[in-house]
C-alpha cells in the first residue's frame, strides 16, 4: 500500500483483485473444459468408428482378416478406456469449477458495484475477507489445468471475447 492510498482505496483495490482472478481463472476454466469435452469424444468417438469399420471389412472379407480384427480390437480397448478413464468427468469438474470462479466475480461486481466514500470500512472488510475466503475454498477444490488455458483465458479476456 503505498502512502497516498486510503483505506478506501486499498479495499476497492482487494475487491477489484479478487474480480479479476475470477475473471481469469473462470474463463480458463472454461477453456479447460471445452477441450476436455472436445478431446473425451474424439478418444471415444474415433476408436469407435475404427472398430466399426474394421469389423464390417472382417464381415464381408475384404482384406487381411487377422489385420482388420486386431485394430478393430484395439480400438474398441482405447474406446473403452477413454469412456472408463472419464474423460467427460474432467470435462464436468473444469466446468463446475469456472460456474464457482463466475458466480464468485458477480458477488464481487456487486459489492464494487455497491462501494461509495461513505461504505462502512469494517462491513467492507468482512466481506472481502468472505470472498477471498471463498475464492480459496474454491482454489483447494480444484482440478488442475495446464497453463496453456490460462494463456488462452488471457487471450481472449484481453480481445474482448470474455467477460
Amino acid at each position: 500500500m503505498s502512502t497516498s492510498d486510503t483505506p478506501f482505496e486499498s479495499l476497492k483495490a482487494e475487491l477489484m483483485r479478487i474480480q479479476s482472478n475470477c475473471l481469469y481463472t473462470a474463463q480458463g476454466y472454461f477453456e479447460a473444459a471445452k477441450s476436455a469435452e472436445k478431446w473425451g469424444r474424439l478418444m471415444v468417438f474415433i476408436p469407435a468408428c475404427v472398430t466399426a469399420i474394421s469389423s464390417l471389412l472382417v464381415a464381408v472379407k475384404v482384406g487381411p482378416e487377422v489385420f482388420f480384427s486386431g485394430l478393430g480390437a484395439v480400438s474398441g480397448a482405447v474406446a473403452a478406456t477413454a469412456a472408463f478413464l472419464g474423460s467427460p468427468k474432467m470435462a464436468a469438474d473444469h466446468l463446475a469449477s469456472a460456474r464457482a470462479y463466475t458466480a464468485l466475480k458477480h458477488r464481487a461486481d456487486t459489492e464494487i458495484s455497491l462501494l461509495t466514500d461513505a461504505s462502512d470500512l469494517t462491513v467492507l472488510e468482512v466481506r472481502i475477507r468472505e470472498l477471498g475466503a471463498d475464492y480459496v475454498r474454491i482454489t483447494s477444490t480444484d482440478t488442475p489445468m495446464t497453463n496453456k488455458f490460462y494463456e488462452k483465458a488471457r487471450q481472449r479476456i484481453e480481445q474482448g471475447a470474455a467477460e
